[in-house]
């Protein structure tokens, strides 16, 4: 016992210990809000810049041949409307740069549902903002007979729809049941992406540099195996602990954000209004270091079987890929449960984390249903640790050569 505890705390220290991690770990949720804010920013100051620019535009004219056009939305956005006699002349002058631009709306416009824009040079924002005038016009002349301001801005706009559904005679929070079980489908990528890889590099670098027959003389391959993939497991829980503090910080401030009208979310989500339901929480908790567990034990024996790191590298793609397959069937999976595919992935080593995952975050996986993944889940974390231990054992004689499946499978 006391040289397992001394191979799980020398293999979490030694991870946790690493600048590297830490930086990983901090970067990977200031460079997504980085992201996401210098979109919304950039999206905003472009919509804006655009806004202003079709407001500045005055030296623009409209031919129109379609009848559609009302004159008075074109005079009142500063601009002059030509009869289209003058369409050749109009466009020379813009191609010769007496003209910003021109527009064109065919008499095809009804059919064919295409206009033409003449533009004087290459600026992208211009063009931009000759688009959005025109859009504008041709939207608002359509719309005029409608009458009311209001109800214009209705029929252009459209309204946001408010989704309320039922199950078992109650009302649910809709999209706000799936956004707590969701989580842990981001953080099993997040985790998979880094902790995986700790296995498969500290076995192949300790094979590679022949430092494993020094480590074999102190503790047997079993300990040594366990101890890792429990060291692992502590770096792991200590990642989810990382993130889940970000995410009741991230949670508490949009909770006050959106209570104040600041945020508006996407797909009705509410913070107020999330749900964390007892089960899905578990099984996507439970899923979540089981299927790490299990991933972590393949990667162990690919490295022990692999005469060196970089082919060790090369096998592991397999399980990379076998990761995000789910997402190929991510349709069949959300919306067809009883299909037999969908059964086979949910139960499948290579896929069944990730696919018990997205279906215990949609919620279409019975109580029953979700115990027996996770049962089977187990039993193929511990095929796999079986795996890696024996593969240790052999590919810590053969460091020349790549273990064969026959003497991995031989008593």
């Amino acid at each position: 016992m006391a040289k397992l505890s001394s191979v799980v705390r020398h293999e979490y220290l030694t991870i946790v210990k690493q600048p590297s991690f830490w930086i990983a770990m901090i970067a990977i949720p200031v460079l997504f809000g980085v992201v996401i804010a210098l979109s919304i920013i950039g999206n905003k100051a472009s919509a804006d810049r655009i806004e202003e620019l079709a407001k500045d535009l005055q030296n623009v004219v409209v031919v129109d041949e379609s009848g559609l056009i009302n004159r008075e939305v074109v005079e009142g956005a500063g601009l002059t409307m030509h009869p289209a006699n003058k369409t050749n002349s109009l466009r020379e002058e813009v191609r010769t740069g007496k003209r910003e631009a021109l527009i064109v709306f065919p008499a095809s416009l009804e059919e064919e549902r295409q206009y033409q824009i003449y533009m004087s040079g290459n600026d992208l924002t211009k063009m931009g903002g000759v688009q959005s005038l025109s859009t504008s016009i041709l939207k608002t002349s359509l719309f005029l007979p409608l009458g009311s301001p209001s109800v214009i801005a209705l029929a252009q706009d459209g309204a946001n729809s408010e989704v309320i559904s039922y199950k078992d005679g109650q009302q649910t929070a809709g999209f706000n049941e799936y956004v707590a079980p969701a989580v842990f489908v981001i953080l099993f990528y997040i985790i998979f992406a880094f902790s995986v890889s700790y296995m498969l590099t500290s076995v192949s670098e300790e094979k590679e540099n022949r430092s494993m027959e020094m480590v074999l003389t102190y503790v047997k391959p079993r300990t040594l195996i366990v101890g890792k993939l429990l060291g692992v497991s502590l770096v792991t829980l200590t990642q989810i602990a990382f993130f889940a503090i970000l995410a009741v910080i991230g949670y508490v401030i949009l909770q006050q954000t959106s209570a104040g009208g600041g945020v508006a979310l996407p797909m009705g989500i509410d913070p107020g209004r999330i749900v964390f339901d007892f089960w899905p929480i578990f099984f996507g908790f439970a899923f979540l270091v089981v299927g790490f567990l299990m991933f972590a034990g393949y990667m162990t024996a690919t490295a022990a079987a692999a005469p060196s790191s970089k082919e060790a590298n090369n096998f592991s793609s397999v399980f990379f890929i076998g990761a995000f397959i789910p997402f190929y069937f991510i349709m069949m999976l959300v919306t067809n449960p009883e299909n037999g595919i969908v059964k086979f992935l949910t139960f499948f080593p290579l896929t069944s984390p990730v696919v018990a995952l997205i279906r215990n975050t949609v919620g279409n996986m019975s109580l029953l249903e979700s115990w027996l993944a996770l049962i089977v889940m187990i039993f193929f974390m511990f095929v796999s640790v079986w795996i890696a231990v024996k593969a240790f054992r052999l590919g810590a004689l053969e460091f020349g050569s790549t273990i064969k499946l026959s003497k991995l499978l031989k008593k």
